[in-house]
């Protein structure tokens, strides 16, 4: 049976293994630098998506993307396309609750674009509220820090937007649409905070700040693409990849529990 939702027949709905965990990359369509395309998270969480269907074959349908996300902070950048948060959680517990209907018992939402997370927390929790199925939203880059580490080039702020991390992992996939002629290193991470942290595998300061992003970046770029290389892009997202299905295997392992109300 193939691990594409969209090339299902309704019958084959029908008839699937309802815990199968369902993968819906939510993403979006924004500015990542002059040397990267506005696709760039969408391209990369769906090569995620896909990479874990490849790897389990038998334990996954993949949903077709949502390639819009809460960027409106972008927006000073020609070509953003941005949704309201709460349009965008709304969006995405209808198709959450309509996979619930068709009988899916395990979704996981998987973030390709930061301002999504905690948009896709809530629709997660909402998901679980309003069905009883299981739901997980995750950032792919959340589930790999260790590995990152151990893979960059870049110096800590490296890995933010459009840096290192972004290129690398496009360029092994796509190397005609990017061009690093046009890249610069934007690396905003300050060493002496304490509760910001400007890197995807920094571990996080504990407070966050999103600016207007033309207020911080005159290209719209975040960290240093300048050192990003196919093979580690390679590298990066093998290790998502493995990551990720290590995730689906334990949301399948998962047990879904009855409620019991106490009133």
């Amino acid at each position: 049976m193939t691990t594409t939702y969209g090339h299902l027949t309704w019958e084959e709905v029908r008839d699937a293994d309802k815990d199968r965990v369902v993968i819906l990359s939510v993403s979006a369509t924004e500015d990542h630098g002059p040397h990267m395309p506005l696709d760039t998270d969408t391209v990369l969480g769906m090569a995620v998506a896909e990479g874990v269907a490849k790897a389990a074959p038998g334990e996954v349908f993949v949903m077709p993307p949502i390639p819009y996300g809460f960027n409106e902070h972008h927006k000073d950048f020609p070509g953003v396309i941005w949704i309201q948060p709460e349009t965008l959680i709304a969006f995405v517990t209808d198709v959450t609750k309509s996979l619930a209907h068709h009988g899916f018992r395990r979704i996981l939402l998987l973030n390709s674009h930061g301002s999504n997370h905690p948009v896709l927390d809530l629709a997660a929790r909402k998901t679980v509220i309003e069905t009883g199925i299981i739901c997980v939203s995750a950032s792919y880059w959340n589930l790999m820090s260790d590995r990152i580490n151990e893979i960059r080039a870049s110096e800590l702020g490296g890995i933010a937007h459009a840096g290192e991390f972004e290129a690398a992992m496009y360029m092994h996939l796509h190397p005609e649409r990017v061009d690093l002629s046009k890249a610069a290193t934007q690396n905003l991470h300050d060493p002496k905070s304490k509760f910001f942290n400007l890197d995807l595998a920094g571990r996080g300061g504990g407070a966050m700040l999103m600016r207007w992003w033309s207020e911080v970046s005159p290209d719209g770029t975040m960290g240093d693409p300048t050192v990003a290389t196919p093979e580690n892009g390679r590298k990066f997202l093998e290790a998502a990849i493995e990551e990720t299905t290590a995730l689906i295997r334990e949301i399948r392992a998962l047990p879904i529990l009855p409620r019991k109300d106490h009133h």
